[in-house]
């Protein structure tokens, strides 16, 4: 046998060696490097969502922030805006209710003008005795059918449509009315007919009419009818047809039937003159007012 032959396993048990070192080396180097690496990868990772994760914070601050600010300004825009809007609709208010007193003023101003030029129409008939039906009429339609002034219309006699007699001519017709009157007051109780009626007027033509500052109060100190005459008459001269017409309401009898148609009319003038009295005070207080409101 050959001895080099015999030194060949040392050798190979070596290499054998050297190669399961090597490989055992090898190995090592790769599982540590698999675990450096699954370290590195680990490490990469947390750093990753970390950093992600800070990233996502200050992202969501920073967008919170800038919807805050946003939030905040729309807001603040907002209230600007709202008060805005609230100064226009007072504006608008303060304008619609100029439009309105504008408006209730000219409806004012017209119904007032066109009440007063019927009034006046009216009263230029009433005033001096013509016919007033037309007048009446267009002071109802202008003045409807409620309030002082329509009141007021309704107290003018019926008479008026006709024409009402004025104090002046009832004045005048007054002197006729008061010697029919006291021919009436002089017949002698009891003797009504022809005989009577010429009893009373010469009665009457001889006897002095009492003064109107002295009337007699019974018939023991006088005439009482010729006394109520004489103060009613007075009156009359005056100028003051309602006392004269309460003088006259005290008659009795045939004087008072005599004097009964002039103090129909007496009446329907007192009552004209109130109702113009109404009718002019309150087209005085209507205008009045209407400037006040457009003042």
């Amino acid at each position: 046998q050959n001895p080099r032959e015999k030194e060949d396993p040392i050798p190979r048990q070596a290499n054998a060696a050297l190669q399961a070192k090597e490989e055992s080396i090898q190995s090592l180097l790769q599982a540590t490097s698999a675990a450096r690496e699954k370290e590195t990868e680990e490490i990469l990772s947390s750093e990753t969502k970390r950093i992600t994760s800070e990233v996502q914070f200050e992202y969501q601050q920073q967008l919170q922030n800038e919807m805050a600010a946003m939030k905040e300004k729309y807001m603040k825009e907002l209230e600007e805006h709202a008060n805005v809007m609230k100064g226009l609709q007072e504006k608008l208010g303060v304008l619609e209710s100029r439009l309105e007193v504008s408006r209730n003023y000219e409806s004012g101003s017209k119904r007032a003008h066109k009440i007063s030029a019927a009034a006046l129409a009216l009263a230029n008939k009433l005033e001096v005795g013509e016919t007033a039906a037309v007048e009446i009429a267009a002071l109802k339609g202008a003045a409807g059918d409620e309030g002082v002034i329509a009141s007021a219309v309704k107290m003018i006699p019926k008479s008026a449509d006709a024409g009402v007699p004025t104090v002046t001519n009832l004045q005048a017709a007054f002197d006729k009315t008061y010697a029919i009157g006291r021919q009436a007051a002089m017949v002698p109780e009891g003797r009504s007919g022809l005989e009577g009626q010429l009893l009373g007027m010469i009665f009457a033509k001889l006897s002095v009419p009492p003064s109107p500052d002295s009337v007699p109060t019974s018939e023991e100190e006088g005439n009482v009818a010729d006394g109520i005459l004489s103060l009613a008459r007075k009156y009359v001269q005056l100028g003051d047809l309602e006392k004269a017409v309460d003088q006259l309401n005290k008659l009795k009898g045939q004087a008072a039937y005599v004097v009964q148609d002039w103090k129909v009319q007496a009446s329907d003038r007192i009552s004209t003159e109130r109702a113009l009295k109404v009718i002019k005070l309150e087209c005085a207080l209507l205008n009045k007012d209407l400037v006040n409101s457009g003042s």
